[in-house]
């Protein structure tokens, strides 16, 4: 038994609100998602409380028996509440991880906006960000993940989950509001508000590109499609879950037009 703890622990910093392990279970990534450093990037100044629920991520790494924390993780545009740590996944080998800030406020869109990640005028809109690490195990951040239709509230980055070689990330927004269903459709009309949606990501080389934009077959409001998200190693198999989703079918495929047992939940596999 081994007991973890931060580097620098301090009132209210919620550390293990979020954890991933690697397969082998040599690495672990703990999220922090009320610390309130104003620190950026790896390994930064820990002691400037300055951004309140800001977060971090801690990663620890075990060597034989003995575990040691490998690197201090905060976002490239730390900011007060953006919640960074609210999820996090590793990859199998422990050498890609995604945080989710699922309150960072930036308009951007897609990947890698340096110009809207400045702009903080959507709040709660949520981040996700991809770090890498070397062979020597230093760690640096690869991409910058936004939804393609980013707006307020749509806590995108509330759930992560990537495949066994890091190369596909799946991404959960509770609060999405589209009307859309299925794989891909119009993104545009926000009438179904906490509908939720999930993004799927993929990466070649270094390049992240948006591959899917996942609705439910039966988008509603207050649904929350996306409070969780898991991939198959090979990632050829998505699981949502919809916490809220309302029908009263049973088993699987049911009828999904009866919303008669509210918050019932439903999960959907892609």
């Amino acid at each position: 038994q081994d007991l973890i703890e931060a580097s620098k622990p301090d009132d209210n910093d919620n550390f293990g609100s979020a954890l991933a392990l690697s397969a082998d279970g040599n690495t672990l990534a703990v999220g922090a998602s009320y610390e309130d450093s104003a620190s950026t990037g790896i390994n930064g100044e820990q002691t400037d409380n300055s951004a309140a629920r800001s977060g971090a991520v801690y990663v620890f790494t075990r060597s034989s028996s003995t575990w040691n924390q490998q690197a201090y993780v905060k976002a490239s545009n730390t900011d007060s509440g953006d919640l960074f740590g609210f999820s996090v996944t590793l990859s199998s080998d422990g050498n890609t991880l995604a945080v989710g800030a699922v309150h960072e406020k930036s308009n951007a869109r897609s990947i890698n906006d340096s110009v809207g990640e400045s702009d903080n005028s959507l709040s709660h809109a949520g981040a996700v960000y991809v770090f890498t690490r070397s062979a020597t195990g230093d760690w640096s951040q690869q991409a910058y993940v936004k939804a393609s239709n980013t707006n307020y509230h749509q806590w995108f980055g509330n759930a992560v989950t990537l495949s066994g070689d890091g190369n596909t990330l799946a991404v959960g927004a509770i609060g999405e509001g589209s009307n859309a269903m299925g794989i891909n459709d119009d993104q545009s009309d926000i009438s179904q508000p906490r509908a939720g949606a999930v993004y799927v990501f993929s990466r070649i080389d270094s390049t992240w590109s948006q591959l899917a934009y996942v609705k439910a077959p039966n988008t509603e409001i207050y649904d929350r499609f996306g409070s969780a998200v898991a991939l198959s190693s090979d990632a050829n198999t998505l699981a949502v879950g919809a916490h809220q989703e309302n029908s009263a079918a049973t088993g699987i495929n049911g009828d999904q037009t009866d919303n008669s047992a509210e918050n019932a939940g439903a999960v959907y596999l892609y």
